[in-house]
């Protein structure tokens, strides 16, 4: 009877699993325990320089990383999983975002990978033995407080604090029909006398500053008795006026030549050229589908 936890013959040989490229994901715990993962990607460094043989056997390339982890962090986490770790690179570089219109809001893409250098060549094999998708119950990677807070500190002063939006808006508020009016007071008061020392005449009520009240006069309307008819001299002048109107059309469109210039003719012409293929086309091919369907028989005429 095997015990919890065991894994079988079969899957204790099977090899890690591969991602891409040769990468494996080795899942990192953030504490001893815990469920939640920082996931990274690693393989084995290769070098083209057979001098760095040696230091390349010993160096396991490291990608997918955030931007909240630093070296000491690293060589902390693989040197207490998997061995003494002499040395941490930890670069970032900066790439065009993947999208048109990230790139066009200003989105930066950074992209961090690191080459950690044991001191012995089978730490690097005990990491890529635990890198095969299941949670590496060794290493420890915890999630740097200091550096969210700022982060979280960062992406809340983007906006401002709802308490005090909202006490602005409501003062703006109450205050809005006050400046309204005010405003309309100052338009008219410039307006009741130009520079010339004459009191302007708006619509409504103008009172001029000794007193006088003016009143506007009002738009004339064409009615006319108890049932405010409209006056039949105003609509046949306003029928005249359409009529004339229509005939001025008429006499413009009739002297527009719709081919007055070359390129015009050639377009006329090629369209009728078109339109002739169009029908040779439907022809036969009417003809084809009435032979096809027996409707009638071809003679030939005998001379």
């Amino acid at each position: 009877r095997s015990e919890p936890g065991a894994l079988s013959p079969r899957a204790a040989m099977s090899p890690p699993m591969e991602l891409i490229k040769g990468f494996r994901l080795l899942r990192v715990p953030v504490a001893a325990g815990s469920p939640v993962t920082r996931s990274l990607l690693v393989k084995r460094h290769m070098s083209r320089d057979p001098t760095e043989k040696d230091l390349a056997e010993r160096t396991l390339f490291v990608t997918h990383v955030d931007n909240f982890v630093t070296e000491a962090q690293l060589q902390r986490c693989f040197s207490g999983a998997f061995g003494l770790v002499e040395k941490v690179e930890l670069k970032s570089q900066e790439k065009k975002a993947p999208r048109a219109e990230q790139r066009a809001d200003g989105v930066k893409v950074h992209v961090n990978f690191a080459r950690v250098i044991f001191k012995e060549k089978a730490s690097v094999e005990k990491a890529l033995d635990a890198s095969d998708g299941r949670i590496s119950s060794a290493a420890v990677l915890p999630l740097p407080t200091s550096a969210l807070k700022e982060e979280v500190k960062a992406s809340k002063s983007f906006y401002r604090d709802a308490i005090e939006l909202r006490q602005e808006i409501d003062e703006w508020m109450a205050s809005y029909d006050a400046r309204e009016e005010e405003k309309r007071r100052l338009a008219r008061e410039s307006a009741l006398v130009d520079e010339d020392g004459f009191t302007k005449v708006v619509s409504g009520i103008t009172r001029a500053p000794d007193g006088f009240v003016i009143r506007s006069a009002k738009k004339p309307s064409l009615t006319v008795g108890a049932f405010a008819e409209p006056i039949s001299a105003a609509k046949a002048a306003a029928a005249d006026k359409g009529e004339s109107t229509d005939k001025r059309k008429r006499k413009k469109k009739d002297k527009e030549r719709p081919d007055f210039y070359r390129f015009q003719q050639r377009e006329k012409r090629r369209e009728e050229i078109q339109a002739h293929r169009r029908m040779v086309a439907e022809d036969t091919e009417k003809v084809q589908r009435m032979k096809k369907t027996k409707r009638f028989k071809t003679v030939t005429a005998e001379l």
